[in-house]
């Protein structure tokens, strides 16, 4: 990872274990702002039911995002902003903000009933998925299978 970036770190509360993931600042500056202005976020990470290999925290007091750097079809590593204005036919009927984890492969981002959706890539966590950080995904799964996982999210202050 660059020295010049900025970092947040991911831990699931219960086990402990946790990831760095550094800022693209020079891709996405107002999504980046935008997330690193209201951490710490601490929230159940819940398993996407539509998108495949990823997990979600929903955020207090959401805010649209500038559609910078955004995403479909996201890589493993990938950390994303998502916001629904809540507008829509189907969902909640007031702001919706999350923070998307991709842990896996073969995820395609969809919203309610399916909906194909785009989010903002704000943050990568450095290294493979299958060695680097394993467990982290592996903890990621946990919320497939045995429900919603405690998450924290804060920044990494420099030193």
């Amino acid at each position: 990872m660059s020295t010049s970036r900025r970092h947040v770190r991911l831990t699931f509360v219960a086990s402990g274990v946790s990831v760095l993931a550094e800022l693209l600042d020079d891709e996405a500056p107002n999504a980046c702002r935008l997330v690193w202005d209201m951490l710490p976020v601490e929230a159940k990470a819940v398993h996407g039911m539509y998108s495949g290999a990823e997990v979600f925290v929903m955020v207090d007091k959401p805010r649209p995002a500038a559609a910078e750097n955004l995403v479909q079809l996201p890589l493993p590593g990938e950390i994303l902003y998502f916001f629904d204005p809540g507008a829509g036919a189907v969902g909640a009927k007031k702001p919706v903000g999350e923070i998307v984890i991709v842990y896996g492969r073969g995820v395609t981002l969809r919203a309610h009933e399916g909906v194909p959706t785009q989010c903002a890539l704000f943050a990568r966590i450095a290294g493979d998925w299958k060695y680097d950080w394993k467990p982290f995904a592996q903890e990621c799964r946990k919320a497939r299978w045995e429900g919603p996982q405690p998450l924290r999210i804060e920044r990494v202050e420099s030193t």
